[in-house]
Parts: structure tokens; sequence; C-alpha cells
């Protein structure tokens, strides 16, 4: 079994509630490209105007925004299983965000209309789509809450048992970003955190 195959098989298991044939399942195989990325490359640019779906086999991503000022902001983490698709980010037919590989990544990029097409013709294919915009709801649901209702130590902490090497992995720039704070206020938030422990 190829990488790829391994990849797919395991995102559908994941997420289908139905089972899936075989050549249902070769046929997605064989739409996916495996791509790799440096550390710091742009995977896609806000502005760009592509249509994919990416499924992330190895590395973390970075999801984040530029305000109006230029400060950059956060969004989003993504690890090693995790789908991505720049058709959930497009306003105008441009893509309004920026994924960045913060580590080496290798990826399976499909093209978004492609996969749709065969949703279409296989319904057992969209039980998987929509346990992955489920995911993806529910994801953004947490973060959304987590900045209404939580101090930026409570993200932070809940950052942490998400992904418990979050700080030897991503700059504490990035970090504070996503917490919502300054880095000088993050480190206070660290020493602070390690003075309890």
């Amino acid at each position: 079994m190829t990488n790829i195959e391994q990849s797919i098989s395991s995102l559908v298991k994941r997420y289908a509630k139905v089972t899936i044939k075989e050549e249902v399942l070769e046929q997605l195989i064989h739409l996916g490209v495996f791509v790799e990325f440096s550390l710091g490359d742009l995977i896609v640019a806000a502005g760009d105007e592509e249509n994919k779906l990416y499924l992330l086999v190895d590395g973390l991503v970075r999801k984040y925004y530029l305000d109006y000022q230029g400060n950059d902001l956060t969004h989003q983490f993504l690890e090693k299983g995790q789908v991505f698709s720049t058709q959930h980010v497009v306003f105008s037919g441009r893509v309004m965000c920026n994924f960045e590989a913060i580590e080496p990544c290798r990826l399976i990029r499909f093209d978004y209309e492609r996969v749709q097409k065969l949703m279409l013709e296989e319904a057992s294919l969209t039980q998987v789509y929509i346990g992955i915009l489920e995911e993806t709801l529910r994801i953004k649901l947490v973060r959304e809450t987590a900045l209404l209702t939580e101090s930026a130590t409570e993200r932070y902490v809940a950052l942490k048992r998400e992904i418990p090497d979050i700080d030897q992995r991503v700059s504490h720039a990035h970090i504070a970003s996503y917490v919502g704070v300054t880095p000088v206020s993050l480190s206070r938030i660290r020493r602070t955190l390690r003075e309890e422990n």
C-alpha cells in the first residue's frame, strides 16, 4: 500500500459512517497528488485563486490572517491527518487567509471540483466529507468560544493539551498570536504556569 493509499484509507476510516467500496476508494486515491513544502513555505497565500483540498500527511501547518495593519494573527494549527480546503476560505473567488508550513510538510492535494464530482457520483464519499465538515465546524466553534469566554492562560493550556510539544515546534510569536496576547505576555503566562507546577 502506498503512502497516498494509507493516508486516504485512514481518513476514510476516521470519518465514514458507511462502507466505502474499494473501487470508489481507488478513484479517490487516483485524484490525490503528493506535494511537499519546506519550513516557512506558503502552501496557500491570501489572494490566491485556487480551489484545492489538502490532507496533511506529515508536519504542522499554520492558518493565519493579516489584519489591516499587517499584523500576523494565527487562527489554527493543523496536524497530521487533518484536512483543509481553500474552498471554505474563499471570498469573491480569492482565498482570504494563509496556510504556512511551520515544519517540513508532506500533503496530498486534490482538485476540489474533481472530488466534488466524485462525491456526487458516490454518495458514500459525501458521508466522509460531512464528517470532515462537522469536525471543522466543531474546531471553529471551540476556538470562537475560547476567544469569547476564556482567559489567555486557559487558551494556552488548552493548546498545550491539544498539542503537548507545541512550544518546541512553533515560534512563541505564533503561539502568542494564537492565544491572543503579545510574546511578552505569553512569557509571563508560561513563567506563572511553571511556578505553579
